[in-house]
């Protein structure tokens, strides 16, 4: 009698099943009796069942490498949704391994990240570190808030002497939920402080670059109303100012033009409007506008021109925002209405507020500069060529560096003594006439 076998492997849950058929004669004296044998079942054998990072495959080897830490690490409920310095606002996942590793097997084949209930994701790069011995999966976007991510490192990835993992490695993470977001007031009024470009309290300077700053609205200087140290006219210039006037469509308002009560009244109403902006605990001060939803640290907003919007970084949506440090804009950043053209954005920033060079603020959707309030704890300085979108108001001086310009109001000394510098700048009131038919 002759035999073969044919060997089949079924996978059923975590145990692999081998069937093995038996071919040839029948048992019995003609042939024509039962097969012998025939569909034996053997005994099941243990598949390898995934470990998470820091766990160990099946008997292990002193040669076999794991995963030892992972980033987001497992069962992380609150991972960000994007990863800083990644291109796009993606985020990178890594594996740390026990051993140096062979890159050519750490591939998108055998590091996924899966969305539950959903396909794998197609990464942008997938990438090894040989010095860290760490892998790293870099996703093409920002994941979306409040979802579960399944990452697996599969036992096909191979130690640099080329002793592959005894199993797979998997672990699993959830992204933060979004940010509820306070919603803003309808409105604010700065009152009789509404037509003014600039204020301070401790006079301005204007550096001789040209083209000489423009400022389109009226200006308040009071107590000191000085410009480069030297009085103003008191008839509604700045005078000679040292040879560098700025020019100005609009008034300059002083303790003594054009009456004075005016300058008095003008900073009185624009004192009321910065303690509403601000929040109750301040600083400075107490103020009446609480519930701020905090930005996280560092509070660098902005991105590159061109990433992939990032809520909570590089773009916001209209609301209340709270910094206990101080806030820059670096690169781009965007507010966006979201179609409603009264639509208020309000941030509060306990220290200063400020741009990097060439920094911009970008309105889209119907945003408007008007609607734009920036509260200051102490000082602003827009950075050199920073396009400027809102109204600052300052609790103490104000700095333009070159070629920086605004389209909103610069309001310093709202609540301590407040110097103002220009080099070379364009400030405008949102509305006015004058000003650009963009500045609205």
């Amino acid at each position: 009698m002759s035999l073969s076998y044919k060997l089949k492997n079924h996978s059923i849950g975590a145990l692999a099943v081998m069937t093995a058929t038996l071919l040839g004669c029948g048992g019995g004296g003609d042939g024509r009796g039962p097969i012998l044998g025939a569909n034996v079942t053997l005994a099941p054998v243990p598949a390898p069942v995934p470990v998470p990072p820091g766990g160990t495959c099946a008997s292990p080897t002193p040669a076999m490498p794991t995963v030892t830490q992972s980033n987001p690490t497992n069962g992380n409920q609150f991972a960000a949704t994007s990863t800083s310095g990644v291109a796009g606002g993606g985020v990178a996942v890594t594996a740390t391994f026990s051993l140096p590793m062979n890159a050519a097997t750490i591939t998108a084949a055998n590091f996924s990240l899966t969305p539950a209930a959903s396909p794998a994701l197609t990464p942008a790069s997938v990438s090894y570190d040989a010095v860290a011995k760490v892998a790293t999966y870099t996703t093409a976007s920002a994941l979306p808030p409040n979802t579960v991510y399944n990452v697996v490192v599969a036992k096909a990835v191979s130690s640099a002497a080329g002793t592959s993992m005894g199993c797979d490695f998997a672990w699993s993470f959830k992204t933060a939920a979004a940010p509820v977001v306070a919603p803003p007031p309808a409105a604010f009024n700065l009152g009789r402080a509404s037509t003014f470009a600039i204020a301070a309290t401790a006079g301005v300077t204007n550096t001789p670059t040209l083209p000489l700053t423009a400022i389109v609205g009226d200006v308040v200087l009071s107590p000191t109303a000085t410009c480069n140290g030297v009085a103003v006219d008191n008839i509604g210039g700045f005078g000679l100012c040292g040879g560098s006037p700025p020019a100005i469509v609009g008034k300059v308002v002083t303790p003594n033009y054009p009456d004075t009560t005016t300058a008095n009244n003008v900073q009185a109403d624009l004192r009321a409007t910065y303690l509403s902006l601000t929040p109750p605990a301040g600083p400075p001060a107490a103020g009446s506008l609480g519930g701020g939803t905090p930005i996280a640290a560092p509070t660098a907003l902005g991105a590159p021109t061109g990433s992939a919007a990032v809520p909570g970084t590089n773009v916001f949506f209209p609301g209340v925002y709270i910094s206990n440090t101080s806030i820059l804009v670096s690169n781009d950043l965007t507010l966006d209405a979201q179609g409603n053209p009264d639509a208020v954005f309000v941030f509060q920033s306990a220290s200063t507020v400020g741009t990097a060079p060439n920094g911009r603020i970008l309105l889209i959707n119907g945003a408007k500069a008007s609607n734009i309030w920036w509260q200051v704890g102490s000082s602003a300085t827009l950075g050199t060529n920073a396009t400027w979108q809102g109204n600052i108001l300052a609790g103490a001086s104000i700095t333009m560096n070159t070629g920086a310009t605004s389209c909103g109001r610069l309001l310093a000394g709202a609540f301590t003594a407040g110097a103002f510098v220009f080099d070379k700048n364009v400030v405008n009131v949102p509305g006015n006439p004058a000003s650009p038919p963009t500045c609205l």
